[in-house]
């Protein structure tokens, strides 16, 4: 298995992403177009929108060491809805406040832009083999409240998290084993905002 994969399953810090399909655009292309980004840019903006994975939250999570997004699949087969918004993103901030235009070259950056959107900033990203690697969910807490378990759930499919045993907890997630789809490595600034 790869050595990458190995470590940022066992990294004391990540970012646990259910993964869907995004404006008729199956996994399989979005990742290869991500991939090409990192490939041609050294680095990719991945879109999400979750109150337990903001800018600032990411950021300080991400201070003391490195950090990863785990991409898995969702509890049932079509748990996911695919997103229909896409909008195109042209502008980031690394503070909510100064914006920039996103680096030239970068392949398409899209999603619903509201509030509540930001984007990851990878700097790797390592598809896995189809139903190789899975994933306990009761190996992580939330970042924010370490005495809770993940919830996993639409409109919060995004969470940082911590390594944490939480299979003795009462709520523990119900759907708990995932099948682990892709490895993404974190890089500065982390996460940002966009528009």
């Amino acid at each position: 298995m790869n050595e990458e994969l190995v470590e940022a399953t066992v990294c004391p810090r990540c970012i646990i992403t259910v993964m869907g399909g995004h404006a008729g655009e199956g996994e399989d292309t979005i990742f290869n177009r991500k991939i090409d980004d990192i490939e041609q840019n050294g680095r990719t903006f991945w879109v999400v929108r979750s109150r337990k994975a903001q800018p600032s939250q990411v950021q300080e999570m991400c201070k003391t060491e490195p950090a990863y997004v785990i991409f898995v699949s969702p509890a049932t087969k079509g748990g996911a809805r695919d997103t229909v918004t896409n909008n195109s993103v042209s502008e980031f901030s690394t503070n909510g406040a100064d914006w920039s235009p996103l680096p030239e070259g970068l392949g398409p950056v899209t999603g619903k832009l509201d509030s509540q959107t930001s984007a990851l900033v990878l700097d790797r990203l390592t598809l896995t083999i189809k139903d190789q690697l899975e994933l306990d969910l009761c190996d992580y807490a939330n970042f924010n409240d370490p005495t809770m378990p993940l919830k996993l759930m639409q409109g919060c499919s995004t969470i940082c998290s911590v390594r944490k045993d939480m299979r003795h907890h009462p709520d523990k997630p119900k759907s708990r084993i995932r099948d682990v789809i892709a490895i993404g490595r974190l890089a500065q600034p982390y996460c940002v905002w966009v528009r």
